[in-house]
Order: C-alpha cells, then sequence, then structure tokens
C-alpha cells in the first residue's frame, strides 16, 4: 500500500539546537533520536468512478483529471492538528471522489457540469489550512477543483491582477523581477496561495505597513454556479456589494475565486533592523500600546517563547553577555522584542529596555519561513503542535494571556498530559494586537485532549470579548464558536455546489 506526506512543506529539516532538545525532551519526557512516525499515511483503497472520469475529461481535458487514490487523499485534508492526528492514527476523512485543475476557461463549463449532476466540490489551494476549511460532510459526488493552473499575471498601475493559483513566494519572486511587492508575507508563503490568503482573510507579517489582505485586495473574479462575479480594475468603488467583499472570509464556501486585483507597493529601498529585551510582558504591552508611529513589524515573544529562543540559539559569548545583562537588570520575565521598518526608521527604544542591535531582527527574518518545520519534526516524535490566534484591545490583552496560558496548564496537569504553551504579540494597531499562541502537547488519547484544549481557550477568547481567529479564518473546527445569526446571514452566499465547511 503506497503513502502521501501529510506535514507541512516538502522536507523535515529544520535546525534545533543542543539546548532545545534537551528542554524538548524534558518536558515531554521523549528521547530525540526515537522517531515514531514519518509523518505518512498510507492511502486506503477508494471506489473508483469510470464515468465520472469520462464525463469530467469531456468537460476540461483527460490531462486535468485525477482519479489517483494518493491525489484525491492529498486533496481530502488540511495541516490542523487534528487532521495530521487522524491521519496519523490512521482515521481518515471523507475523500473526494475525483481531482480537477482546470484551466480559467473551463470554469464555466466546469460549474454547469457539476450542477448539472448534482456533484458538490471543496476549493483547494496550497492544502495549508489550520481550522479544517476543507473538511466536507459527504452528500453524494463529491470533488476537488484544484487552483493550480489558474496563473494569470498582469500588472498595471501599481495594481497585479493574479490568479488565484499563485503560491505566495512563487508570486513575490515574479513581482520582485519588476521592482514590486505583493506586501503580504504569512509564515506559510512556501505553501499558501493568492485565493487562500483571500478566502481566510489572512494577515500578512508586516501588515502594520502593507495592510492585511482585505487591505490589499482592490477587486476579484468569483465563479459560482449561478453565474460570474466580477468587479471593474480600478483603485475604489462605491456600488455595494462587491465580488471582493463575497470573496473576503469565504472559505471556499461562496465561490470560487478565479483572479484578484492586489495592489503592489515598490520594493523598499532600506530595511531598518532592531531588537529589545524587556522587562515583562506587561511593559512590552505598554510600549507598543503608546507607539505614536509603528514600523512595519514589530514583534514580542512571552517569557517562554523568549526562553525557547535562546535555547534555540547557538551557545556563544553574546548569549552569554545577553543572559548576564538580563541577569543584571533583574528580569525575571524577559521578553524579546523585534522590530524591522521600511525606508524610513519609527523604531525607537523601549524603556529600560536591553539594545540586542540588529542581529536577532534580521536572523528572524532570514527564518521566518522555516518555523513550519520544527512542527514537523516535533509531529515525528509524537509531539503534537498547534497554534490558536486571536486579537484583544490593549486594555484586555495582559488578562487574555495570562488566563489562557493559565487554563492551559490547569487542563494540562488534570489530564496529566505532558505539554508547552508560548505566545507572541504581533500585527499591531492603535486599538489592540494579534495574540498568538503555539503550544504542543504529548498524550494517550491525543484527539480528545487537543480538542479539550482548543475549546477551552477558545472560550476564554470569546469570554474576553475576543474572535476565535485573527487570520486564520474559523475553518469547520471553530465555526460552533461562531454566532449563528452572523452564520445564519453568511449563509444566503453559500453556493450549494462547494462543500467544504460544511461539518457544523
Amino acid at each position: 500500500m503506497s503513502a502521501i506526506r501529510v506535514l507541512y512543506g516538502d522536507r523535515d529539516t529544520y535546525g534545533v539546537q543542543k539546548s532545545a532538545v534537551e528542554e524538548i525532551e524534558s518536558i515531554f519526557g521523549i528521547k530525540w533520536n526515537a522517531m515514531i512516525w514519518d509523518g505518512k499515511a498510507e492511502v486506503p483503497d477508494l471506489p473508483d468512478d469510470a464515468q465520472l472520469e469520462n464525463d469530467l475529461s469531456a468537460v476540461v481535458g483527460r490531462e486535468k483529471v485525477s482519479m489517483d487514490h494518493a491525489a484525491r487523499l492529498k486533496h481530502s485534508f488540511g495541516l490542523s492538528s487534528i487532521e495530521v492526528e487522524m491521519l496519523r492514527e490512521g482515521k481518515y476523512p471523507e475523500i473526494v471522489d475525483a481531482v480537477v485543475e482546470p484551466d480559467k476557461e473551463d470554469l464555466p463549463k466546469l460549474m454547469a457540469f457539476l450542477k448539472s449532476k448534482n456533484i458538490r466540490s471543496i476549493i483547494y489551494g496550497g492544502g495549508t489550512s489550520v481550522n479544517g476549511s476543507i473538511l466536507f460532510r459527504r452528500s453524494g459526488k463529491t470533488i476537488a477543483i484544484s487552483v493550480g493552473r489558474l496563473k494569470e499575471f498582469r500588472l498595471l498601475e501599481n495594481i497585479a491582477t493574479v490568479g488565484s493559483g499563485w503560491k505566495g513566494l512563487e508570486l513575490e519572486r515574479k513581482l520582485n523581477e519588476s521592482g514590486y511587492t505583493t506586501g503580504h508575507f504569512p509564515e506559510s508563503i512556501l505553501s499558501s496561495t493568492v485565493g487562500g490568503w483571500i478566502a481566510t482573510k489572512a494577515a500578512g507579517q508586516e501588515s502594520n505597513y502593507y495592510g492585511s489582505i482585505e487591505n490589499r485586495v482592490v477587486g476579484a473574479s468569483l465563479v459560482r454556479s449561478d453565474g460570474h462575479l466580477e468587479d471593474v480594475l480600478s483603485p475604489r468603488e462605491s456600488s455595494g456589494l462587491m465580488a471582493r467583499d463575497i470573496a473576503l472570509g469565504s472559505e471556499g464556501r461562496f465561490g470560487l475565486i478565479s483572479e484578484a486585483a492586489i495592489k503592489v507597493d515598490r520594493l523598499p529601498v532600506t530595511r531598518y533592523y532592531r531588537s529589545f529585551i524587556v522587562r515583562d510582558f506587561a511593559s512590552g504591552i505598554h510600549y507598543m500600546r503608546n507607539l505614536d508611529k509603528i514600523p512595519a513589524l514589530v514583534r514580542m515573544s512571552d517569557a517562554a517563547e523568549t526562553e525557547f529562543s535562546f535555547k534555540n540559539t547557538a551557545e556563544s559569548f553574546g548569549l552569554r553577555y545577553v543572559r548576564r545583562r538580563i541577569s543584571g537588570k533583574g528580569f525575571r520575565e524577559p521578553c524579546l522584542m523585534i522590530m524591522i521598518d521600511n525606508d524610513q526608521n519609527r523604531i525607537t527604544r523601549p524603556e529600560n529596555s536591553i539594545s540586542l542591535g540588529r542581529f536577532p531582527a534580521v536572523t528572524w527574518e532570514r527564518d521566518r519561513y522555516e518555523r513550519p518545520y520544527l512542527g514537523n519534526e516535533l509531529w515525528k516524535r509524537g509531539i503534537v503542535p498547534d497554534t490558536l490566534e486571536t486579537s484583544a484591545l490593549w486594555t484586555n490583552m495582559l488578562e487574555l494571556h495570562r488566563s489562557t496560558v493559565e487554563i492551559f496548564e490547569k487542563m494540562r496537569k488534570e489530564r496529566e498530559i505532558r505539554g508547552f504553551i508560548m505566545s507572541h504579540i504581533s500585527h499591531l494597531y492603535k486599538q489592540g494586537a494579534c495574540v498568538y499562541f503555539t503550544f504542543a502537547i504529548r498524550s494517550d488519547n491525543v484527539l480528545e485532549d487537543i480538542s479539550a484544549l482548543r475549546d477551552a481557550m477558545l472560550e476564554n477568547f470569546i469570554s474576553h470579548g475576543s474572535p476565535v481567529t485573527h487570520h486564520h479564518s474559523p475553518g469547520t473546527l471553530m465555526r460552533k464558536f461562531e454566532n449563528r445569526e452572523k452564520l445564519n446571514m453568511q449563509s444566503k452566499f453559500i453556493d450549494p455546489l462547494f462543500a467544504g465547511g460544511d461539518i457544523y
């Protein structure tokens, strides 16, 4: 029986320093060299449908249709901890009956065919969804529509009209050739697509400067079973609900995003980098809250994330010097803050902080797309990594962080599981910021424990007036926490052709 990779990206190598390895071994009770999983899931035997293959081939061409069992499995799950763990345990989600990768001109006739045969579909971009957006409840035949061939590219007046199938870094390099940038830099940029960014209402790491995806998209083209919506290419439009508005946050339920018009910026001429250690989380929040001018990127790790960063840094004179400075200042819960700015230097030094110079910020930027590979290393050793992120007003932020960490630790002890939680603040606004929690557990009952932890942390977000997500979209895994009236209103846009996101 063949097997497919179910972890992020296409490789596993991630450099983990000796001190970090020792920390992970101590927390989770493992031996680093003892890997228990290769990150692959066996491809199950699936029913073949020759009639469906012939019908789809007649519509889009045989070379754009795959009935391969491995391809069908690959296009039926995302990268949430729950989906990956289920596959690790040999528990499979609903698997599509075929994979179609149409060209743009195929879409109208493909929609008409699917509608006439009452065949449902899910839309597949880069497969990096972390909230179950791809999962579906079977209701007859279901296919996956991959957007991999949707690669239009037109550049006019600082607006790039691009197909939804462009992967992030691929598009960024294309624009860089002309001196432009998308200004959108998610950690998943190696694999995530333009369509996925829009469908999940994503925010890139430099959203302070460039804005989130809703600030970059000026128009969209949306293909539905009942027609085609397309915005006029213009800087702004005031004509009520646009295709752009329906596409943003649609999670594959309101139609297939085929193209988007995105504002692009000239590449910055100069980048400024600075890094500091602040006394504790509260003093860092106070500094960020009172910034008159916000740099392109401001990111503060809490004490746990800061300590892990130190342990995953090669031992050196510089690191020992930093630790001595922290001790000398009496910082008991030091927090690392990095800042980057474009063309104009708006970086100011936090009061009573320790300056670390440029190096930590430069290093962070160099490695910023590599960190998901650390999750792969954990998965292979029986440790389940996960993340939850939300946004909070400045007045609520400290308490939200404290209570979320407290809930995690309380439940970890009650359930007698090994685990670790750390956090950082990023994506600053005048009103507040994004709070991002990274946690990992090792348990004999992973699915029940990770689900219980996620639910408790999300309920805590809601009790503090925060949303269930800042930039990943709720997906099927979080939809039960969404306001029912809002969901009912949104349901008026749901295209019955698209099956994704209808578990709850």
